[in-house]
């Protein structure tokens, strides 16, 4: 459980020194770049993290009509592995509103 929180942990600093990295670089507002920013990284999270979606089956039936086979399609069930970079992209998300509204990032 330690090295799982150490885990969450060391993605959240990372994400975070992420966008205010992008933030300094561009001359962007923080607020709104840690927003989008998190916002992307919970997206490409959930995608990475979720099994039994349309990306999926769609690589199946690309691998399928290249070796000229025809394609069954398979009833499987959707599902998402909570694992730390899935946990850390929705707590950077999380962290941005406390720090807007109590005016610690403006």
């Amino acid at each position: 459980m330690k090295n799982y929180i150490l885990l969450v942990l060391l993605v959240l600093v990372i994400e975070l020194g992420i966008l205010f990295g992008v933030s300094l670089i561009f001359n962007t507002d923080l607020v709104n770049t840690m927003f989008f920013g998190s916002c992307l990284f919970a997206f490409f999270a959930l995608i990475m993290s979720s099994t039994g979606d349309a990306l999926s089956k769609n690589s199946q039936v690309a691998v399928f009509d290249m070796l000229l086979g025809s394609y069954k399609p398979e009833h499987e069930q959707a599902s998402i592995t909570i694992n730390p970079l899935l946990v850390g992209s929705i707590l950077c998300l999380v962290v941005y509103f406390p720090l807007y509204y109590l005016g610690i990032i403006s």
